[in-house]
């Protein structure tokens, strides 16, 4: 069974739980590290597990703050999923933005948590790691209409992702622009400000699509 890891704090319990009913409802299990049942080393048994996931979900919350503990095992996880090529997808809450840099990941996205259209995105997003090549391609039809579009987009999406089979969803690519950060990453979410996840500091993403050349096409963004 395909299985993602979760990296995150055991005191946000209700993401969590909303997560979890996301994978529920999927074919992926969610790997999820607490350390009163962890086997001994703790790091061994951690790097099995990132090493064995197709992806890393990060939960930012503000609970990621609360101990120096909680933060050097999350940043240990997401160094894990750079070293092993894993896509890290960083979740934030956007009416909650949490100061805690993250030098290494491919997507972000900001969700509201009591959206249940947005949460049905996220359990799209988690069945487009099923290696079911047709179930793939209909989750991520509905997972680009759900996360870009809202709730309607999710239906005239799965429809169109029919034909996506097992292509992963990309996002709008963006780059940080400032001078001493410059990553590269994946944004789910049309708002005019960011705050970078890795460095967090603000920029502006121009959403207009640039015109398209004599030599390719606009690719929609």
């Amino acid at each position: 069974m395909a299985s993602i890891f979760i990296s995150h704090s055991k005191r946000d319990e209700a993401t969590i739980n909303a997560f979890c009913r996301a994978f529920a409802q999927t074919t992926i299990r969610a790997v999820l590290e607490e350390f009163d049942t962890y086997v001994v080393p703790p790091w061994a048994k951690i790097a099995k597990d990132v090493q064995e996931s197709s992806a890393v979900f990060l939960l930012l919350s503000p609970h990621l703050n609360a101990t120096a503990y909680t933060q050097n095992w999350v940043s240990y996880e997401v160094g894990l999923a750079c070293a092993m090529k894993k896509p890290v997808w960083v979740y934030e809450q956007w009416q909650a933005p949490v100061h805690f840099p993250v030098p290494y990941l491919t997507d972000y996205v900001l969700y509201d948590p009591t959206c249940q259209e947005q949460l049905t995105a996220i359990k799209n997003l988690v069945n487009s790691y099923d290696p079911s090549p047709a179930l793939a391609g209909v989750i991520l039809g509905g997972l680009i209409g759900g996360l870009i579009s809202g709730g309607p987009g999710i239906g005239v999406g799965a429809i169109a992702g029919g034909a996506m089979l097992q292509r992963r969803p990309s996002g709008c690519p963006v780059q940080c622009p400032h001078q001493n950060c410059q990553i590269r990453f994946n944004i789910y979410s049309q708002l005019q400000s960011v705050l970078c996840p890795a460095c967090r500091q603000t920029f502006t993403i121009n959403w207009t699509p640039p015109p398209p050349t004599n030599n390719s096409l606009d690719d929609g963004w």
